[in-house]
This record gives structure tokens, C-alpha cells and sequence, in this order.
């Protein structure tokens, strides 16, 4: 019996022979069929055109597969095409117009199409002749804005990046947590979670810097940033709040949990070893987030109870 999900013969029949029609119609346009396979991984579908082989070589019999390892349009191009792709639905992108620098004809050009037809992914790239000359001169401009452009905005979000971060201890700095903070506010109380803070300060450090020197101190707190990242889990959010005062955000935990976290940090900061300095212990303040209280109070209700910590004889965990 034939299977339900099988097509009839002359319907399969049918299917082989549109796809070969499509196949030598896009050679026969010096097109390059490049089939998705997965994310960010392609094959070479049907014949190579010579220009393609030309642009692209592997050195090797089988036919390059990633001919953006060669072409900065093409890298760009892809990240779109990755992006169309992963949206799903069908249809199609084009990369508009360019040439590859030094390695074209002056009459010739290329197009990139992301194309999404009927659970087919892939990506044409085809060879544009003669009445594309001028249109070359023109979208080579462009294409040259596009490229800063790009860099701009990547060294922009680099730059945010670093702005949010502390230098020593490669955690978020206290801007980045004084508005992370209100993100997490607003998403606890519309998703309806508690909201734990932990407030860490180190106990006598400048103790550690009048005796051993900066340099060390700049080492506990290295350190003790790289401690909290391993304890924590990745969605907490732990910053450096000035000096030697750290702060961590629990989304998704309750006062008592909240509060074993804390012990188990405090814990496993005691239990540091350094060669040339004393142990290394903190005071630590706990609280969960009260419904419609702002960010301020928040942040100085565990303020008070790290206060309370270090009154009660530090190393410990104090909850309000």
C-alpha cells in the first residue's frame, strides 16, 4: 500500500521535473544555488558557474559553501538572510547590487536573493552583465556607506557594552544595574514573581589596602566578581556598586531562598585562599521586593540590612 504521505507517480513525476526546469533556467542566468541545511550551514545545489568557481575557489574538488568567508557583502548579506530565515514564512530579501573589488570586470555584478518557498531555504547568487555598468558605479557608493555604517554601529554597541561594565571585575557597573533594576521591577510585578536583592560588602577592606596595597585589594575584588558569577545562576543580575560594595538582583526567588542564597555566597567567599593576605569575608543584606515600592526604597531596605549585618559582628546574612 502506498503510504499516505507519499505523492501519486505523476504527481512525484511532476515535482522532479519543475525543480530540474528551475535548476538549468538559473544556470542558464549565471546563478550559484547555495541549500540551507541549518543555521548558518549551506550546500552547493547543481552546477557551479564559472564565475562563481572563479570568485570563490576551495582549492578542492567540491564547490565553496561559504563564499562569505571571501566577501564582506556576502557576510553582511548572510546575517540578514539568517534572520529571514529564522522569522520563517516565505518570500525573499535581496542584497541589491555590488561588486567584489579587484576581482570583476568592470561590466559585471553580483545580486544576492534569500529565497523561502514551500519549506526550501536558500540562497541565489547571481552574475549581472552589461546594462549594470552604471547602476555598479552608483551602488558601489552605497555599498561603501553600508560597510561604515555597519562598523559604526558595531563599535557603538561595543561601546555601550563596555559603558555598562566594570573595568576590574568585568561585571555590570551600578548604571547598568540602576536600570536593569527598574526593567525587573516592572516585569515581576506585571508577571506577578518575587524579586529578591542580595547587598555585599567586604568586611575591613581597607584594612586589605593600607596593609597589603591596592594592587591586592583590586585582586580580592576580582576575585570575589568571578566567585559571584560562578555561584550565581546566568539570569541574576550581579553588579559592582562602588568600592568594595556588590549587589546581586534574584528574579524568581522568595525571602527564605533568598536568603540560603546569601549564606551559600557568604560561604563560599570565606572559604577564598590567597597566599599573601588574611581570609576574606563579607557582610551581606536580604530582601524581597514589597508590590508597588520603588526602586529607592528597594535598594534601602537591603542597604539597612547589610547596615545590620555589620553591626551584629559581620560575616553573616541579615534579612529585612
Amino acid at each position: 500500500m502506498r503510504s499516505v504521505f507519499s505523492l501519486p507517480q505523476d504527481e512525484e513525476s511532476s515535482v522532479t521535473r519543475n525543480k530540474d526546469i528551475s535548476l538549468v533556467i538559473l544556470q542558464a542566468l549565471d546563478s550559484a544555488v547555495l541549500c540551507r541545511t541549518a543555521q548558518r550551514r549551506y550546500e552547493f545545489f547543481g552546477r557551479v558557474p564559472q564565475f562563481y568557481a572563479e570568485l570563490f575557489p576551495t582549492g578542492g574538488v567540491e564547490p565553496c559553501t561559504e563564499p562569505w568567508r571571501e566577501s564582506p557583502m556576502l557576510e553582511f548579506f548572510l546575517d540578514d538572510a539568517e534572520r529571514f530565515f529564522e522569522a520563517g514564512g516565505e518570500g525573499s530579501i535581496s542584497s541589491g547590487v555590488w561588486q567584489e573589488d579587484g576581482r570583476m570586470e568592470g561590466s559585471t555584478a553580483l545580486v544576492a536573493v534569500a529565497v523561502s518557498i514551500e519549506g526550501v531555504q536558500a540562497i541565489i547568487v547571481r552574475m549581472l552583465h552589461d546594462d549594470y555598468v552604471e547602476k555598479t558605479r552608483i551602488l558601489r557608493k552605497a555599498r561603501e556607506q553600508l560597510l561604515q555604517s555597519r562598523a559604526l554601529e558595531q563599535n557603538l554597541e561595543i561601546f555601550k557594552t563596555q559603558a555598562r561594565i566594570d573595568g576590574l571585575t568585568k561585571i555590570y557597573n551600578r548604571a547598568a544595574f540602576t536600570e536593569l533594576l527598574g526593567s525587573e521591577i516592572r516585569r515581576s510585578m506585571a508577571l506577578d514573581y518575587p524579586l529578591s536583592a542580595l547587598f555585599l560588602d567586604i568586611d575591613d577592606f581597607k584594612k586589605i589596602n593600607d596593609a597589603f596595597g591596592h594592587p591586592t585589594g583590586d585582586a580580592v575584588l576580582q576575585t570575589l566578581g568571578g566567585i559571584l558569577t560562578k555561584t550565581l545562576r546566568r539570569n541574576d543580575i550581579i553588579a559592582r556598586y562602588g568600592g568594595e560594595e556588590f549587589v546581586v538582583l534574584l528574579p524568581h526567588e522568595p525571602p527564605e531562598r533568598a536568603y540560603m542564597i546569601g549564606e551559600k555566597v557568604r560561604k563560599r567567599i570565606a572559604a577564598m585562599s590567597f597566599s599573601d593576605i588574611p581570609p576574606v569575608t563579607v557582610s551581606i543584606g536580604c530582601t524581597t521586593y514589597i508590590p508597588q515600592e520603588n526602586a529607592e526604597k528597594f535598594i534601602r531596605r537591603v542597604d539597612s540590612a547589610l547596615y545590620d549585618a555589620k553591626r551584629l559582628g559581620k560575616n553573616i546574612v541579615r534579612v529585612r
